[in-house]
């Protein structure tokens, strides 16, 4: 009825897994050479930390690296490229992406933590 789990139905979703016989809801099993090859599998999806670090971040993040990399190289980019996932780009422009975020990293590592709100006084 409705498409609904009927294991639903019968009692409330809390209920459901708090119950230590409820055998019905199990996980599937696979052996230790399958386990073993998705983790290999999963891993190699997320081994470029480039790929990784670059779409995980947001728009704001995406749109400073590119612009950098224009002002590195310029013309690499255009403006409605921004938001795209790193696989987009073809390989030279992810090297200009790779360049422009190590220099980002270099600043992270001259630059103090935070900055306080106050300081926009300035002493006369």
């Amino acid at each position: 009825m409705n498409g609904l789990n009927t294991a639903a139905q019968e009692a409330p979703a809390a209920m459901l897994f708090n119950k230590p016989d409820y055998h019905r809801e199990q996980p599937a099993t696979m052996t230790g050479e399958e386990c073993f090859a998705r983790f290999h599998q999963k891993l190699k999806a997320t081994e470029n930390r480039a790929l990784r670090n670059f779409n995980k971040l947001d728009e704001n993040f995406k749109f400073v690296v590119m612009t950098l990399a224009n002002r590195l190289v310029p013309g690499t980019f255009r403006a409605d490229e921004v938001g795209q996932p790193f696989e987009y780009f073809d390989v030279e422009r992810r090297r200009v992406i790779i360049q422009a975020m190590n220099e980002i990293t270099r600043w992270g590592s001259i630059l103090p933590r935070r900055f306080s709100p106050h300081e926009c006084i300035v002493a006369k």
